[in-house]
């Protein structure tokens, strides 16, 4: 592979993605009747269109192909609802392809050497619902042998009528991954799965491995030191190690995390150049000369980052004091019919955390810490809590409140303090692993910084627009 051909000709592409990007769909959760439209609308491309088939809740399931080549390429989507990055990629791919512009020569090569075969959210119900799962609660990408859902049936009828000389098995993965140990977050994963658990190789699975590493090379021009290895565990229920098995050299693309990048719109974009860079070297046959030793040297995943590190603080108790790090995360809550999302966090890990990394890090040294407490008043309203000087009750050590109130549901609030409704929960004084994170940070009695739900505040310039507390009921 010429390796700088191939750069420049990804750079060039990169630089015109705007072009491409498919404008309709700017973040994460959209639905089944967001794509839809715009996957029938592929038969005035010069694409065909058909529906393979439907979910558990009978929402259409398509199969769209493009090229006619004698190589045969097989991409599916979101088989986990809540995995949506890739399929993003595709519509920005499928935009990419019917486009009309100084890439036609690439267009031309890639329609007479290769048939793209596409099957964009295998888990419409998933998707609706944001969840790993299909409605039946059954984990499709576990359900590759004994095919107890209709999703897993249509994917592997649908494999099998193909007969593929390639797949790539697009999923999304945790944003707390680190290339090996390294502060850097995975934001691509690769993987050629193995056949058996004894990571047999195979002529096939080398010529994925090869494939992978041309790829490495040329993504790692465009987020160097962000690009690891998933782990290659033979996982016999999946449907990548089944379609290696049964000789497609098949690929899993993970789409992990990047820094203030939360709705993976830069990872889509890899996830765009990822595949053409793929194409380009599969209609080439150019991979054929890359070394498997290129794949295997790309660094692990690994697990070494939190979303937010706190080092060196100072935890005074009566009888002792220790100097902690304390690690906090943010996981994401379905909200308003899984169209959005809101975000609780959760202590994670203290001690010493010198072996991890944050997204976000603070160098706290002599500042002490202490749980956040519950403002004891009750108050009788919102608009009463949002008049309330904040800065004064986080002095007082307050991170909590309580509201009278039978009408405010549990979730999100923009108001920086978590709301109690009606009752005062029971609490520990004591910094507790896997509550949510509200803490007092303090300097010579006086408050520097504030934590509401893993929320970092500057009591003295509060600002809260990008974040949100809690409303909880004990």
């Amino acid at each position: 592979m010429n390796s700088t051909q191939d750069i420049e000709f990804l750079e060039k592409v990169n630089n015109l993605y705007e072009n491409y990007r498919e404008k309709t769909i700017n973040h994460r959760r959209f639905k089944h009747s967001d794509v839809k439209p715009l996957l029938l609308n592929l038969e005035k491309k010069d694409f065909t269109v058909n529906k393979a088939g439907e979910s558990v809740q009978h929402r259409e399931i398509y199969l769209i192909k493009w090229g006619n080549g004698k190589t045969k390429i097989f991409l599916w989507s979101q088989m986990h609802g809540d995995e949506p990055t890739a399929t993003m990629a595709l519509l920005d791919l499928f935009n990419f392809l019917s486009s009309n512009d100084e890439f036609n020569y690439f267009r031309n090569l890639i329609k007479d050497k290769l048939e793209l075969c596409f099957m964009p959210v295998v888990n419409p119900d998933g998707m609706e619902l944001y969840q790993r799962r299909n409605v039946f609660e059954i984990d499709i990408n576990r359900d590759a042998v004994k095919q107890q859902t209709p999703e897993s049936r249509l994917l592997m009828n649908t494999f099998k009528n193909l007969k593929a000389d390639f797949g790539f098995n697009l999923h999304d993965q945790s944003t707390r991954y680190s290339v090996g140990y390294s502060q850097n977050p995975v934001t691509l994963a690769f993987l050629v799965p193995t056949v058996d658990y004894e990571k047999s190789l195979s002529p096939k699975r080398e010529d994925a491995m090869k494939l992978v590493s041309g790829i490495f090379k040329n993504i790692s021009h465009f987020i160097p030191g962000n690009i690891a290895k998933y782990s290659d565990e033979f996982e016999p229920r999946a449907f990548g190690d089944n379609f290696q098995k049964l000789g497609t050299r098949t690929i899993l693309v993970e789409s992990g995390g990047y820094k203030n990048d939360t709705e993976k719109q830069h990872i889509r974009r890899m996830n765009f150049l990822t595949l053409l860079s793929a194409f380009k070297s599969i209609a080439e046959e150019s991979y054929k000369t890359e070394k498997i030793k290129t794949y295997d040297e790309i660094p692990l995943n690994e697990k070494f980052i939190l979303d937010l590190v706190l080092r060196n603080l100072t935890i005074k108790e009566k009888d002792s004091e220790r100097i902690v790090d304390i690690g906090i995360n943010k996981d994401e809550v379905n909200w308003n019919n899984a169209k959005g999302f809101y975000l609780k966090s959760s202590l994670e890990d203290m001690g010493d955390l010198s072996n991890f990394f944050g997204y976000d890090e603070f160098n706290l040294t002599g500042l002490e810490v202490t749980k956040g407490k519950t403002y004891p008043n009750v108050f009788n309203s919102l608009s009463e809590i949002e008049k309330t000087n904040f800065s004064k009750l986080y002095e007082e050590g307050y991170t909590n409140v309580i509201l009278k109130d039978n009408v405010t549901k549990p979730g999100p609030i923009k108001i920086p303090l978590n709301i109690y409704i009606q009752n005062t929960p029971e609490e520990s004084e004591k910094i507790m692993l896997t509550e949510i994170a509200n803490l007092i940070i303090k300097k010579d009695g006086k408050v520097r910084y504030v934590i509401v739900n893993g929320f970092l505040i500057n009591p003295e310039k509060i600002d809260f627009k990008n974040c949100n507390a809690l409303v909880l009921k004990p």
